[in-house]
């Protein structure tokens, strides 16, 4: 058993408001502002507000024509306060040229805003013919450092195609796994809806055809898609936020996917069908999505290379698979499963195997993690100093579990219960 230690942070996230019930005038004053601002950007002269103007030189360097920009609201500017009136909870001072003081605003925020948050330099946009402020927010929160202890519950996430985001929880070390989810898999249909829509606009020959698609396709797509992440995320994060109130104490691991457009094979490139769904595969926005949403709830979140986790088996730890489409099975132990939870488990297993770098060995019986250091895992190749031989056999060969415990050293990066080099020969 260890006690927890927490660690400080800083979290930012955006809370999306509408500005509602504007009066004449302040709508003429924020189109002024915003118009000017156009103007200025594209090298025109405009009288805009001196604040307002700095923020422009500071943040667009490079302008693209046709094409409108929001209005960055500096922090010290900006204000929002909570009150208690007919038309609004909310209410946000904007700065503008035409009026001293700014102009005083009812918003409406999609999520309540809290009292003890910091709020951050801000930006205001123009929609069909409605105002929009992203409100940047910030606070310290702490989260605690974890520890592998009797209350740990490792929710393993697996980011992918098909399943955006496949998630199993593992209870009591890894000898236990509960509730399995396969979140997001409406983002698949509406990707592959939208793309007929736009097989559609090209056969027809419609002028300007690339503009007309940006304008009315491809934004509802990325706002759907959006959508649908974050509703998957969220309730990831719930989940963990309910065990943290029932006294466990929960820790999020995904699989941090890197470099998924690359080829597999150097010099065959995919084809076409197969570049669009990895081309448009959301696996960036959805690792950051919960990065931010599970530090905002003081959950801690780690991200973990995933190396070989589809293709290994969670039972035997055999590499002598068979995988095809969503199906895996084990030619070893015959174990037929679905592939992404398959990954899902690896991910949580070797999570526990690291003992969140410590290398402590964790007695449990078959459903034990995966300690071995598979090829490309940058993380077990640090974990290992010095330039023992052993690193390099660590890396190369997959040793099955339940063989040895593994932990690292300063002077051996393994250490084994039997003769690891005897094993290699064997090998």
């Amino acid at each position: 058993m260890f006690k927890l230690r927490s660690v400080t942070l800083k979290v930012k996230k955006a809370i999306k408001a509408k500005i509602v019930f504007l009066t004449k005038v302040k709508k003429r004053l924020l189109e002024e502002e915003y118009e000017n601002l156009q103007r200025f950007l594209h090298g025109e002269k405009a009288e805009l507000y001196s604040a307002n103007k700095q923020q422009a030189k500071r943040f667009y360097r490079k302008i693209k024509p046709n094409k409108e920009y929001p209005l960055s609201v500096r922090k010290d500017l900006l204000r929002v306060e909570r009150r208690n009136t007919k038309i609004a909870e909310y209410w946000a001072r904007i700065p503008v040229r035409g009026r001293r003081g700014g102009v005083w605003v009812a918003i409406k925020p999609h999520c309540p805003i809290e009292p003890d948050v910091e709020i951050c330099e801000s930006k205001l946009f123009k929609r069909n013919g409605d105002f929009y402020i992203h409100l940047t927010v910030q606070k310290e929160v702490g989260i605690p450092k974890p520890e592998l202890t009797n209350k740990t519950v490792v929710i393993a996430c697996d980011i992918g195609e098909a399943n955006p985001l496949t998630s199993v929880e593992l209870w009591n070390q890894g000898k236990k796994r509960k509730n399995v989810r396969f979140h997001g898999r409406e983002t698949r249909n509406i990707r592959a809806h939208y793309n007929n829509l736009k097989k559609q606009v090209g056969q027809k020959k419609i002028k300007h055809a690339v503009k007309w698609i940006k304008k009315h396709i491809e934004n509802k797509e990325t706002r759907k898609v959006n959508d649908a992440l974050h509703k998957a995320t969220a309730k990831i994060v719930d989940r963990a936020e309910a065990l943290k109130k029932s006294g466990y104490e929960p820790i999020i691991v995904f699989g941090d996917l890197k470099k998924v457009r690359r080829s597999r094979i150097k010099g065959k490139t995919r084809c076409r069908k197969n570049n669009r769904k990895i081309d448009t595969m959301p696996s960036h926005k959805t690792k950051h999505m919960l990065t931010y949403k599970a530090l905002w709830k003081e959950i801690p979140v780690i991200p973990l290379n995933e190396a070989h986790t589809s293709q290994l088996c969670w039972i035997c730890g055999s590499l002598h698979t068979e995988i095809r489409k969503r199906f895996f099975r084990c030619k070893d132990c015959g174990l037929e499963h679905n592939r992404d939870l398959n990954g899902a488990i690896n991910i949580g297993n070797r999570l526990l195997g690291y003992m969140l770098k410590s290398r402590a060995s964790v007695n449990t019986p078959q459903t034990s993690p995966t300690l071995t250091a598979p090829k490309g895992d940058s993380l077990a190749i640090s974990e290992c100093e010095g330039g023992s031989p052993l690193r390099k056999l660590a890396v190369v060969h997959s040793i099955p579990t339940g063989l040895f415990s593994m932990k690292c050293n300063n002077d051996f990066p393994l250490i084994c219960s039997f003769n690891l080099l005897d094993y290699a020969a064997q090998a």
